[in-house]
């Protein structure tokens, strides 16, 4: 692929910031790993986070995929997991307000559990991107309920069933041990459910009723956006339909000669 069919490529998938947020996490693991996760600490969130609050934000970017095979494995289904549906979510949403939905997705969990963790354990904390993301799941999920997908391409599931499955895996790997600090660390989930839905009058989702029709509605509005952004490739596909139509009526008018004429030997 030439660098300037990069370029196309990005521009028609309509999520520069899902793809943009997902090269920092490639970036970032690569990182780790060369370093030898030299300064990763800096981004866990964990007690005695007050020293260090700007792992409120930064634990996503604190993972180590490239210890082991099924680490690899996991990362790489992470990583096509969060472009699907979140260039979903970004066409639906539009580029600005996606990003706040991830930042939101990333602090409420975080706020949780500094908060309400030391209630129930003195061992909390996170790192990874599975909590915010389990969070962007629910509000594909709401949006999609009948939609079936093939997670991991071999379980069929539909969006309600992925939202019942996303919100129980959660608390027990969040709760391993420990139930309740799992049922804390998904109290974003239901809000993110409920944005979803337009349940939140302060924070509304604003785009009418979900689903794969309203997406190609959403996909209809993006392509105009990059007709612009591309008017080259587009004026050459108009080009390329206008001969073929012409071609056409020239093809049935020929024809119809044909006709005529035979009709009139006879």
């Amino acid at each position: 692929m030439s660098l300037q069919q990069g370029k196309s490529w990005l521009r028609h998938q309509a999520a520069p910031v899902t793809i943009g947020f997902l090269a920092s996490l490639i970036i970032f693991a690569f990182v780790w790993w060369l370093s030898g996760a030299k300064g990763m600490e800096k981004f866990v969130l964990a007690p005695g986070w007050q020293s260090q609050p700007w792992t409120l934000f930064t634990y996503p970017w604190a993972q180590l995929p490239f210890v082991s095979g099924f680490a690899i494995i996991g990362f790489v289904f992470m990583i096509m997991w969060t472009f699907w549906t979140g260039s979903f979510v970004e066409r639906d949403l539009g580029a600005i307000k996606y990003a706040g939905l991830w930042a939101v997705m990333i602090l409420l969990p975080a706020l949780f559990q500094v908060l309400l963790g030391p209630l129930v354990s003195q061992v909390y904390g996170t790192a990874g991107l599975w909590l915010p993301l389990g969070g962007v799941t629910i509000v594909w999920c709401a949006r999609n309920p009948k939609a079936q997908i093939m997670m991991y391409g071999i379980i069929p599931m539909s969006g309600q069933i992925l939202a019942i499955v996303t919100l129980v895996s959660t608390i027990l790997l969040a709760g391993f041990g420990n139930p309740l600090l799992g049922i804390i660390s998904a109290l974003h989930l239901p809000i993110a459910y409920a944005f979803a839905l337009n349940k939140i009058p302060f924070w509304p989702y604003s785009r009418g009723a979900g689903g794969f029709g309203r997406s190609r509605a959403s996909d209809s509005q993006f392509l105009h956006k990059t007709e612009k952004m591309d008017k080259g490739y587009y004026d050459d596909v108009k080009r390329r339909e206008k001969e073929r139509d012409e071609r056409e009526r020239l093809r049935k008018l020929f024809e119809s000669s044909i006709t005529d004429d035979t009709n009139k030997d006879r």
